[in-house]
């Protein structure tokens, strides 16, 4: 399935965002759903950027590895 980047995008908030708010109503002491709503909106953005920084961070320290191992590879 092709579909442009704005539209996974926004499927991936939307998922994130039905996801969070059950998980925010139902858990162990509660929360009321209008809480739980709100929250979501502040949870679903924190959650999505807090997983860009991870991939962004892991790539990095991928083409670091990379580089380091071809520099000791040629620097025999």
């Amino acid at each position: 399935m092709n579909l442009s980047k704005p539209v996974k995008t926004a499927l991936t908030v939307v998922v994130m965002y039905a996801i969070c708010v059950p998980l925010l109503h139902y858990r162990r002491d509660g929360m009321d759903w209008g809480s739980a709503l709100l929250v979501g909106v502040v949870v679903t953005p924190l959650a999505l950027m807090l997983t860009w920084v991870r991939d962004r961070l892991n790539g990095k320290a991928q083409r670091a590895g990379l580089r380091w191992r071809e520099r000791r590879q040629s620097g025999g």
